[in-house]
């Protein structure tokens, strides 16, 4: 049989990413999530256990349902992870986990649990690693009975997030406690941290078998500067931390960097990562933050020194203490560090990938199935006659996105970009044709280098700045004008009152359609042949370049809802025409990847009901909702063309933009937006357009929109931050441009 299965090392370095929000809005990322630990994410394992159980007062008293089994006054690090992830509520402990809710997740998690099955059992009977791994082989059993058979669950697992936080106890539970274990007379630091990795590795790959994928392993903190550890070891040498502790954590921390390495390689489509706590904890500038008290206990904590006397009374300003209880954080410290966990803040932070990254991660091209060892799961390739399944290596580079304003500096992240789309991102395709749909005049361009181009703006169009962030030197030019070689950067297509159907727009005058913009297309795509002196080399360059389309606005503005010029409306029902449009949208899209295409970003519809033209003589309405609620209908129709076009498709990466999400939670207030719903220069009677020569209002900064239609420059520059960089989650699917990019 010739068949090959090669796997490289994924390597991923990701930057600053923007200041995540408390709650993530819209479906959750990922349709579960499934948690390994201690104390640190335990929320309610122990509460039957004699010794380990803290459900009482005062835990939880910043937690809405008061005490559950959670080691802090409220949330935990996990419990911040899962709203970050866009979870509806909190993972629920296996305890009490039941019916259906586990398809969401459960939280396996017990304080006083280690790798090794003998740690901290001086405290009672904790659930090691190796136990949780067989609650998760029930909660398996229990997902295969729901979901009707093993192949669906395993689908289902492979998409989960798992997080893993194991080991702290296998230190301050075990090898500092020679009272108790002897661990510390078998081995040195280096042999123990050795042990302990090797011991992990066979956990690890245990919940590899049972079907997880994307595992976010959690390095340990620094332990040596917990309280209870400061307190015990009364001779710290001028050090406000124990060293010697500090220094076997890293130890340990740097074994589990390189077992990401092995498991990655060793295991089919595995995607590991590491996150570094160590690190993570270090930097945070904690007096900046309001931080005050940075190694004491809020709570009074009992004769151990590490959990809070029952009923006592905390600190007041809880918000200004590290430290919970001896060992474990506030709430405050840990929504922190759940953020920086999620989000990559430095390169060092995370490896190979932030949390935030790897639930991006699909296998679109990988045909795999679940093989059935006994009861057990376990994911693997099927294998046929001259089958070659390769993963190839991806470097992800991730620029600094923590500031986005600015020309990008250094070569551009991708070799060319592509631009389809309609007066959005028009930049002079209209300007030599018969049209009113024009805007090569002042003062459009008045804040333009180059003054009216036929960008519908002030000044910058959203595309012009997507340009900037992937690292151009210049804008991408229009096809009307663009000649020789420059073609290899890329080429814009759009065309101002263009549609998905060929007649939208049609009342205004010539306008390049979106068939008509892939024929454009497939003339560059000939030109870029004969540059590069053959199909191959083309094919090969074009796989790399970034697509965006945006079509569909005029379909709805410009055709669905006036009726005067067009009968769609009543031909078909809003579900019904998203529906049509849809399809035909899906038949261009595959005809530009049959042209090379395979990173396109679809630039979702943005809300249609509040543009100045719709709302002209209507007094008193901010919006129109039956123009919005159509758009929302193509919007979702167009999430799940995605995921149609990347199943089908063989090495296809096309992602959902969504601009009606993005536009509606920017905070225009306070970002100095004034006037929402009028245009800073004076429209004609096209009610859409500037009046040529027109004198428009000074205060731009201060308008969304220019004309009756388009946003102004200000709006522009923080829509295309937002479509490169997703603020939230949901923003974009499976990935925003920024990712794409270096897929």
């Amino acid at each position: 049989m010739a068949w090959e299965v090669k796997m490289w090392l994924v390597v991923f370095v990701t930057l600053s990413v923007s200041k995540s929000r408390p709650w993530a809005e819209g479906a959750p990322q990922v349709p579960c999530y499934f948690i390994f630990g201690d104390s640190l994410a335990d929320d309610g394992n122990n509460n039957n256990i004699p010794g380990g159980n803290i459900n009482y007062l005062p835990y939880g008293i910043d937690f809405p349902q008061g005490p559950t089994g959670r080691f802090s006054n409220g949330r935990t690090t996990v419990d911040i992870i899962a709203q970050l992830l866009g979870f509806d509520n909190f993972i629920p402990p296996f305890l009490t986990a039941r019916g259906e809710e586990i398809l969401k997740g459960v939280d396996y998690a017990s304080g006083g649990a280690g790798i090794r099955n003998e740690t901290n059992r001086h405290l009672g009977t904790p659930i090691t690693m190796d136990e949780q791994l067989q609650n998760h082989h029930i909660t398996i059993s229990r997902i295969v009975h729901i979901m009707g058979n093993k192949h669906k669950a395993a689908k289902h697992l492979r998409k989960c997030i798992y997080t893993v936080g194991m080991g702290s106890n296998d230190y301050v539970g075990n090898y500092f406690m020679p009272q108790f274990y002897n661990s510390s007379h078998l081995y040195t630091p280096e042999q123990y941290a050795l042990v302990l990795a090797e011991q992990y590795s066979q956990q690890l790959r245990t919940l590899y078998h049972y079907g997880a994928r994307k595992v976010a392993l959690f390095g340990l903190e620094r332990l040596g500067c917990l309280p209870i550890e400061v307190q015990t070891f009364y001779g710290t040498y001028g050090s406000s931390c124990v060293d010697a502790i500090n220094n076997a954590v890293l130890l340990y921390n740097a074994r589990l960097r390189s077992l990401v390495d092995d498991l990655n390689e060793n295991l089919h489509d595995a995607k590991f990562i590491y996150i570094d706590c160590y690190r993570i904890a270090s930097e945070i500038p904690l007096a900046s933050l309001g931080f005050k008290v940075v190694n004491a206990p809020c709570c009074n904590v009992r004769i151990n020194n590490a959990t809070c006397n029952p009923s006592s009374i905390p600190c007041a300003n809880r918000s200004e203490y590290v430290y919970w209880d001896g060992v474990h954080l506030t709430d405050a410290m840990n929504v922190i560090l759940g953020e920086k966990y999620f989000n990559a803040q430095s390169p060092s932070s995370h490896y190979l990938l932030s949390l935030a990254s790897i639930f991006l991660f699909r296998f679109p091209f990988l045909h795999c199935s679940p093989f059935v060892f006994g009861s057990d799961l376990h994911f693997g390739c099927s294998l046929s006659m001259a089958c070659e399944v390769k993963v190839w290596s991806m470097v992800f580079v991730m620029l600094s996105v923590s500031n986005l304003h600015g020309w990008a500096s250094g070569a551009p992240q991708v070799p060319c970009y592509f631009i389809f789309g309609d007066s959005l991102a028009d930049n002079g395709n209209n300007n030599n044709l018969t049209t009113a749909a024009k805007a090569d005049y002042p003062p459009y361009g008045i804040d333009f280098p180059k003054g009216p181009t036929g960008r519908f703006c002030n000044g910058r169009t959203v595309v012009d700045k997507i340009a900037e962030l992937l690292g151009f030197d210049n804008y991408i030019p229009p096809f009307a004008t663009v000649r020789g070689e420059d073609i290899l950067k890329g080429v814009n297509y759009a065309s101002s009152a263009a549609g998905i159907c060929n007649e939208s727009g049609q009342q205004v005058g010539a306008r390049i359609s979106m068939d008509a913009q892939l024929r454009n297309h497939n003339i560059t795509v000939s030109n870029i042949v004969h540059i590069l002196g053959n199909k191959h080399k083309a094919a090969k360059y074009l796989k790399k370049c970034i697509y965006t389309v945006g079509m569909g606005s005029n379909d709805y503005i410009a055709n669905y809802f006036i009726p005067q010029f067009y009968n769609t409306s009543r031909l078909y029902t809003p579900e019904q025409y998203a529906l049509v449009l849809s399809e035909q949208y899906s038949q261009q899209l595959r005809t530009l990847y049959h042209y090379g295409a395979r990173k396109v970003a679809l630039i979702g519809l943005s809300q249609l009901g509040c543009i100045p033209a719709a709302l002209a003589g209507i007094n008193g309405s901010s919006c129109i909702d039956v123009i919005n609620n159509a758009a929302q209908l193509f919007n979702s129709r167009l999430k799940s063309l995605v995921d149609d076009l990347n199943e089908d498709l063989h090495h296809a990466k096309f992602t959902y933009i969504d601009a009606y999400r993005i536009a509606s939670g920017i905070p225009l207030a306070s970002l100095g937006f004034k006037v929402t719903n009028a245009a800073c220069c004076k429209v004609g009677n096209t009610n859409v357009t500037c009046n040529p020569f027109s004198i428009p209002c000074g205060n731009r900064s201060e308008y969304v929109f220019w004309d009756n239609v388009h946003p102004t420059e200000a709006l522009n520059v923080i829509l295309a931050e937002q479509y490169y960089n997703a603020q939230l989650p949901s923003d974009a699917y499976p990935y925003d441009i920024r990712h794409l990019a270096q897929l």
